[in-house]
């Protein structure tokens, strides 16, 4: 998948009509979108605090990606990861990474991540692309800019050694993934990379009145719990 800051829209030089579709696929930092234009986009944030009955003390606890977008005590929009425009069957797999961190005066006791699907091609598309692989991996370190995009979803710094950690079913549609959420990262570690690699139109997927010009998001958001 090509970098990108914004959704694409409908693309051009569609095949002829019966002989294969063309979409688009962009991701933010929280959202993906893919139309036989596929848009997407990654990572809207969120950060909620939870304290015990009685007390009186407070804590601040700031979630950030190197996309740009924050949650917590300061929030940004961030930028989208990728945009992809034109899938057609047989296209290659896209992969875009994003780095998280968090800090702040508050213990991080949950991390999970959930997707939600969206576009007026939804319906269209979230059972011919696939979710081909989601993996998470605490080795390594992010650079991360407060509110600045400082990845355009390169994966140049995930991780080479470490484990990957799966998240959810690899190879299933994009509707079945989403679905599956959300998803618990174990053990809430700053610094992890994600890493997501999404299929474009099978083979067979050759109507062109069905899928061409379509556009389906995947919105990914993380939440983050502390005490």
């Amino acid at each position: 998948m090509a970098n990108g800051s914004v959704p694409a829209g409908p693309g051009s030089g569609i095949p002829r009509i019966g002989r294969r579709g063309v979409s688009t696929l962009a991701v933010i930092a929280g959202v993906a979108v893919l139309p036989l234009l596929l848009t997407s986009t990654w990572a809207a944030w969120t950060a909620s605090h939870a304290s015990a009955p009685s007390t009186l003390s407070t804590s601040t606890i700031l979630l950030q990606d190197d996309q740009g977008a924050q949650a917590g005590s300061a929030t940004s929009s961030g930028t989208a990861l990728f945009n992809v425009s034109n899938l057609e069957p047989n296209s290659a797999a896209t992969t875009a990474c994003i780095g998280v961190v968090f800090a702040g005066t508050g213990s991080a006791t949950g991390l999970t991540l959930s997707a939600t699907l969206g576009g007026a091609g939804q319906a269209a598309l979230q059972s011919q692309l696939k979710m081909t692989a989601a993996t998470y991996n605490t080795s390594g370190t992010v650079a991360v800019t407060g509110g600045t995009n400082t990845n355009s979803g390169s994966c140049t710094n995930y991780p080479a050694g470490g484990t990957d950690q799966t998240i959810g079913t690899q190879g299933a549609t994009l509707q079945s993934w989403a679905a599956g959420g959300p998803y618990s990262i174990a053990a809430p570690v700053t610094n992890t990379w994600y890493r997501f690699t999404v299929s474009g139109l099978p083979a067979a997927a050759s109507a062109c009145a069905t899928y061409c010009s379509q556009t389906i998001t995947i919105a990914l958001t993380w939440t983050l719990t502390a005490t």
